[in-house]
């Protein structure tokens, strides 16, 4: 029997979709996985790629200047993420 597993999707819009090169990472972790387990995972996948207005290599997380959001629980960072989860990833919005 397999171990379980959390899939999750996240997806890249605007310039940080032109900079990843894709629209969205497919992303397997273990269960009872939060966003900083995430976030860690994504790490050698999104250095280098994404600007540093975007991407702080210290923290191994996405600057202010980028929204994350939860699709099923918004802006939720402590919470674990759930098996099927997408994740948006915003640059930031200018319009008029």
């Amino acid at each position: 029997m397999e171990d379980p597993v959390v899939h999750v999707t996240v997806t890249f819009l605007g310039l940080l979709r032109d900079q990843m090169g894709v629209p969205r990472l497919e992303v397997i972790l273990p269960p009872g996985a939060r966003l900083r387990d995430l976030l860690d995972a994504l790490a050698p996948q999104v250095e280098g790629k994404i600007g540093d207005w975007a991407w702080d290599r210290n923290t191994r997380d996405f600057t202010s200047s980028v929204i994350v959001s939860r699709v099923h629980s918004g802006k939720d960072k402590e919470g674990e993420l759930i098996d099927g989860e997408e994740i948006v990833v915003l640059p930031p919005m200018a319009g008029g």
